[in-house]
């Protein structure tokens, strides 16, 4: 019929008259294997499957020409195509199919190394190199032997073999040996993934070791010990013995002549750390980061020297260890080449370090290199010149770079610009003191840089001293007529610190540091933002993320600026607000013994606590002001709720990401805050807009302010960002729908970019220690105060997924899969995790110079490294590497120390900044109740959830789920619900006995029947019982909420309704609440799809509705609160078309029970439904023809070949 080839899209249209032959297609190898292989012996047939099953599967041989050669294998699936076509013989339609070929086996190779195989019965032997795969075509998967040659690593080959069979797990270890001599071994692993009718082996090694360090190291656990040469560039492929796969794998290190590390993890994926090796008179400290490999398997573990020092000035180098006694080296030196990185081993514990050029005796002060400096000037005397030192410290790492000295780049720059007197300076306990004559300048560098960092100064009897981090200035007298003036200030990165009687000069140098009244000023508020995920392919709306504003707001103005009331004030004003609408009372209102207020006065006014106007208002949504003035910038930015939705049917948590209310006891003190709040202050200098001097005088003080700004530097004052506490709840089902919004539904160069990744891999591991660029071109600037506040954290997560998704299994979620293959190679295994709080400390530097991406990355790592950390520890139980807090200062300090209550936080504004707020500090109320609650109640429903599943009911797993996902809004709530649960279980088990056979005999006959009999049996005992626990959970959770005053999330608005014909419409508020009705209360019908809803007057809450298929009447049951259906009416039970009669609308419909009358004029029984108005009432007659129109349309084209779903009988 003709040929195509792989990866390639083929149709064919088989001519009807073929009859039954017409449905068996017969395969042949074509291009170089044609002369290999004849036409299969099996052949693809469907047609005559098709009633039994929706897809078909078979497997094709194709015999080798050679009797002595293996078969090629082919598997095949026949699928229905969703696209028909009308036949020519009548108006049968014809089904179209899809036929899938597969290779039985594809081999895939995730190792850095090349691989050798053969299989059992065949001649040829097929490399495969680092990261590309191959299909196996002759392989039965039947228990034959494949044969494993891993290609020169450590310079030999190893073999090692397995049998492929059905019945493999998913992970197991193949052990290597080595052709020589003695024999050597090593394990690796083959991960097995069946996908449809092919199997796909994976051969990787759990863990890649990569020596940095140039010694040699060793590795050792239980059984296992490798050494790792210090000159061995490759990769060591490391695996352990897995007696137990839930055992905590750990690894312990030795480098050179030191005693063996303590044990330590290899499984934390993407977090750093340091393992000291104990020496006789010193610790080895190496660096180790653990990375994920592009393909989920394999671990990647970089050991690096714990201490680098590279040299980036012009000079070579030497760099040496100064004794704990304090004395110089005299013989052990470390030369550094200019632009190179070398490791440094400290030998003591003195923390301090020295420096020299090569070919001179004399070296530098001695300086620190354990702590962050962000530039000390070193004074080279034998150059007559100086050298940079930055020391850059992280967990896993330090660096100690050297630079060349460039002009500005000194601590500070001392002016004396008075004719009176000398001006004496010295480094705060030192002995040595510097003295500057009338109209001098010197730039100053520290005497020791490891000593105090201050700055002493003494000028005519006046004594001064500073730490040259801020912006100061002061006056003393010198006589009775002549006032000096100091100030400090940064002429790009270098501090001046000016002496002077010339006031005019003063101003200048204050003039960025004073806070100014702004002459350009923008306001942007929003009230409120949506943004509605819509998957247009399967008519879903997936989320809804929302930015909403607050509700009233009371505010007053006491200076300048309007601040809100305290919670508890708002509460009390707005309700004696309310009361003044309606009352006849004017005048000043006395709200308690110290509050009285006037709502008559325009504007409105208060005159007890303090007199001042106050206004009504809310806070927008989104609100930024930005203020500009000559020599400052200010931006404040505040995002008041956001809020994420999940809008999937039958979903385990309907709000998917929102902001956490502090407790109301705390709440009540406070004012509203926004969830997200930034305010960022920066100011320049208008004189690095005037042009470089030709000549420069450092005599003269001008001269300082014509250049300040050349450096590229941008001078940022403060810069604060404060988040409130959140809770992130997110289920499978959820996940893998955004997933599928935003990844494309066929790759063709999939393949071929998942072979070029481990390249990448490898390629990422040759990189040089020294990986930071040598000219980073940003720009820097300096920060007086910035300040990220710490990040509380509530996550929730479900393995679960909520509604319709739960069924279908094949859906391979790509992220959830990700984690569980890293999960399960680790031995780990991932559960739903209810409530889990992570705290991550603030991120704060003062007085600081930093490069944006510099600053940048070190923020990310701050609080990216914390989280995995308590991720791995409190999720996993697994052991970290450091402190799981990430904290690098010190342990003493503590996690309390740098963790803050986000609600505590305060962020200043630019007038609050000029008025120097302080921040207070509120203790926490009911937290011990509550959390000891909140415990038992997840223990419990953990209990609950195991009942559920013994009922193999998914229905039931699902309404449960559901409902323990719905937090209750109070402690009577609570009750209710717990009570409405119980219930549920005790009708649901008894009639559970009867209903489940029914449904299994409908569903999979005789079989079915029977096992709906075991269902109903258990069901009667774990249903119950399960009620029985959830109603203690329920309670529970009652009581947490009421010790912890919070209040329940809704979500902001129902799901978007999208109609059969798919096109996304402007939302309608009415038709979503109805569907949502339909997908979230009652039990819906095979592809049932929502029409029409409104109120029924004359009931507390009673609704008709209309689907495709039914009209429904649905009341609230007032006892246990949810709705049920009163009675329903199909449209195939209509005996008459509906009628309307000004707001009556009735409904003619078959006998449905014994005692109802019948309509004499159709013999039916007529139901008669009074509605709002006319208008209601022709809507809903209106929408009842259009559903049965549509239905009948439905059904006729649904009607297929009675011939094609039979097999044909040849004539």
């Amino acid at each position: 019929m003709g040929w195509w080839s792989a990866e390639l899209e083929w149709m064919a249209v088989l001519p009807r008259k073929l009859g039954l032959s017409g449905c068996q297609l017969y395969v042949q190898p074509a291009g170089d294997l044609e002369q290999q292989y004849t036409q299969s012996t099996t052949y693809i047939s469907w047609k005559e499957e098709l009633h039994r099953s929706s897809e078909v599967r078979c497997m094709l041989q194709c015999p080798a020409v050679e009797v002595s050669f293996l078969p090629l294998i082919v598997n095949t699936v026949a699928l229905p195509d969703e696209l028909s076509f009308i036949g020519a013989h009548g108006e049968d339609w014809d089904p179209a199919y899809i036929i899938h070929l597969y290779p039985p086996l594809t081999l895939r190779n995730l190792l850095p190394y090349s691989l050798r195989y053969l299989l059992e019965g065949t001649a040829e032997t097929h490399e495969l190199a680092e990261g590309s795969s191959a299909d196996v075509l002759h392989s039965r998967i039947s228990g034959e032997i494949i044969e494993l040659v891993l290609v020169k690593y450590l310079g030999k080959n190893w073999n090692g073999h397995f049998r492929i069979c059905n019945t493999l797990p998913e992970f197991f270890l193949v052990c290597f040996s080595s052709d020589t001599a003695e024999v050597m071994t090593v394990d690796l692993s083959v991960h097995v993934r069946r996908i449809g009718c092919r199997m796909e082996l994976s051969v990787f090694s759990p863990y890649w070791l990569i020596n940095k360090t140039s010694r040699v190291l060793q590795y050792r656990s239980e059984e296992i010990h490798v050494k790792h040469p210090a000159d061995f560039r490759d990769i060591i492929l490391f695996s352990f013995k897995k007696k137990n796969i839930f055992s905590k794998n750990k690894v312990q290190l030795k480098i050179s002549t030191s005693a063996w590390s303590n044990g330590f993890s290899l499984d934390t994926v993407g977090s750093y750390g340091c393992v000291k090796c104990p020496a006789t008179n010193m610790e080895y400290l190496v660096g180790v980061s653990i990375k994920m490999s592009s393909f989920n398997l394999s671990r990647i573990v970089t050991l690096t020297p714990f201490c680098t020092v590279a040299n980036k000035s012009s000079l070579e180098l030497e760099v040496g260890e100064i004794a704990p006694d304090g004395s110089i080296p005299t013989n052990k030196w470390h030369y550094v080449a200019s632009s190179e990185c070398i490791p440094f081993w400290p030998e003591n514990l003195s923390g301090k370090l020295c420096v020299r050029a090569v070919g001179f005796e004399g070296s530098s002060k001695p300086f620190l290199y354990n702590r962050q400096d962000n530039g000390t000037l070193l004074s080279l005397e034998d150059l007559n010149g100086g050298i940079l030192v930055d020391i850059n410290t992280a967990e896993h790492s330090t660096v100690i770079t050297f630079s060349d000295y460039h002009e500005g780049s000194a601590p500070a720059l001392i002016m004396n610009h008075t004719q009176w007197d000398v001006l004496m300076y010295k480094q705060s306990g030192s002995q040595e003191e510097l003295v500057l004559l009338p109209g001098q300048t010197r730039l100053f560098a520290w005497a020791d840089p490891t000593g105090t960092r201050k700055l002493t100064w003494n000028y005519a009897a006046n004594f001064g001293e500073h730490d040259l981090l801020k912006d100061e200035c002061g006056q003393f007298p010198y006589d009775a007529n002549i006032q000096i003036h100091w100030v400090s200030f940064l002429d790009g990165r270098q501090r001046v610190l000016l002496f002077t009687d010339d006031v005019a000069l003063v101003s200048k140098a204050l003039q960025a540091e004073e806070m100014e009244q702004a002459d350009h000023e923008v306001a942007l508020s929003l009230h409120s933002l949506g943004l509605s995920l819509v998957n247009n392919e399967n008519k879903q709306e997936v989320s809804y993320v929302g930015i909403t504003s607050s509700g009233v707001v009371w505010e007053m103005k006491p200076k300048q600026k309007w601040k809100p009331f305290s919670q508890k004030q708002i509460m009390l004003l707005e309700q004696s607000y309310q009361k003044h609408l309606t009352s006849q009372d004017r005048g000043w209102i006395k709200l308690d013994s110290s509050f009285e207020v006037n709502f008559d006065k325009v504007p409105m006014e208060m005159r007890l606590p303090i007199r001042c106007p106050i206004k009504r208002d809310f806070l927008s949504g989104i609100q930024v002001e930005f203020k500009q003035s000559p020599h400052q910038r200010s931006l404040r930015a505040r995002l008041y709720w956001l809020q994420v939705d999940n809008q999937l049917p039958g979903t385990m948590f309907p709000v998917v990401f929102h902001p956490v209310a502090p407790p109301k006891s705390i709440a009540l003190d406070s004012e509203p805050k926004p969830f997200i709040d930034v305010s960022v202050i920066t100011r320049f200098n208008e004189y690095s807009k005037v042009l470089q001097f030709n000549e420069y005088k450092y005599t003269d003080p001008r001269a300082v302010f014509s250049r300040a700004g050349i450096l590229n530097l941008k001078d940022q004052l403060y810069f604060m960002v404060l988040i409130q506490e959140m809770a992130l709840k997110v289920d499978q089902g959820f996940l893998g729908a955004v997933i599928a919004l935003f990844t494309p539904t066929s790759d063709p160069e999939a393949e071929r970019k998942r072979t070029k990744l481990i390249q990448q891999d490898i390629d990422a591991l040759n990189t040089e220690l020294m990986e930071s660029s040598m000219t980073d071109m940003s720009i820097l600037s300096f920060f007086e105060h910035f300040h990220i506040s710490p990040v509380k954290l509530h996550l929730s997560l479900s393995l679960g997924s909520g509604g319709e998704e739960s069924d279908k299994e094949k859906q391979e979620m790509i992220a959830i899969h990700s984690v569980n293959l890293l999960l399960k190679s680790i031995g780990a295994t991932l559960t739903d995790v209810d409530d889990l709080i992570f705290k991550l400390a603030y991120y704060e530097i003062r007085y600081q110079f930093y490069k944006r991406d510099q600053l940048m990355w070190s923020v990310i790592r701050h609080y990216s490294e914390q989280f995995l950390k308590q991720m791995y520890v409190l999720v996993l139980g697994l052991d970290v590497l450091g402190n799981p807090f990430g904290l690098i200062r010190g342990l003493s300090e503590g996690v309390e120390a740098l963790f803050y209550e986000p609600f505590q936080g305060a962020v200043q504004g630019p007038e609050e900044f000029a008025e120097g707020l302080v921040i207070g500090v509120r203790s926490l109320f009911g937290h011990t109740v509550g959390g000891a609650a909140g415990v038992v109640s997840r223990i419990t429903g953990s209990v609950g959830k195991g009942l559920a599943a013994i009922t193999m009911d998914k229905e039931y797993q699902q309404k449960r789920r559901e409902e323990m996902g719905r937090q209750p809004k109070d402690f009577g709530d609570s009750l209710a619900r717990g009570g409405k649960g119980f219930l549920r279980g005790v009708v649901g088990g008894v009639t559970g006995i009867i209903t489940k056979p029914v449904e299994g005999a409908k569903k999979e006959g005789a079989a079915g029947f029977f096992k709906g009999i075991g269902k109903g049996l258990v069901g009667a005992v774990a249903r119950p019982t399960g009620g029985i626990i959830d109603m203690a959970s329920s309670t529970f959770q009652g009581i947490q909420r009421v010790a912890e005053s919070t209040e329940e999330v809704s979500s902001l608005r129902p799901p978007r309704l999208i109609h059969e014909d798919g096109i996304i419409r402007p939302y309608d508020r009415q038709e979503s609440e109805g569907s949502d009705l339909l997908e979230n209360h009652i039990k819906k019908m095979e592809d049932e799809a929502y029409q029409f809803h409104c109120a029924v007057p004359g009931n507390k809450r009673a609704v008709l509705m209309i689907t495709n298929r039914r009209v429904l009447f649905i009341k609230e049951v007032e006892i246990l609160g949810h709705m049920s259906v009163d009675w329903q009416c199909l449209f195939e039970d209509f005996v008459c078309p509906p009628g309307v009669s000004e707001n009556l609308l009735k409904i003619s419909v078959k006998e449905q029970g014994l005692f109802h009358k019948k309509d004499s004029a159709n013999l039916g029984y007529l139901r008669k439904i009074y509605l709002k108005d006319p208008i209601t009432a022709k809507r809903a007659f209106d929408a009842i023809e259009t559903a049965q129109s549509a239905r009948q349309q439905q059904k006729l084209r649904r009607q297929s070949s009675v011939k094609l779903l039979r097999p044909q009988v040849p004539s």
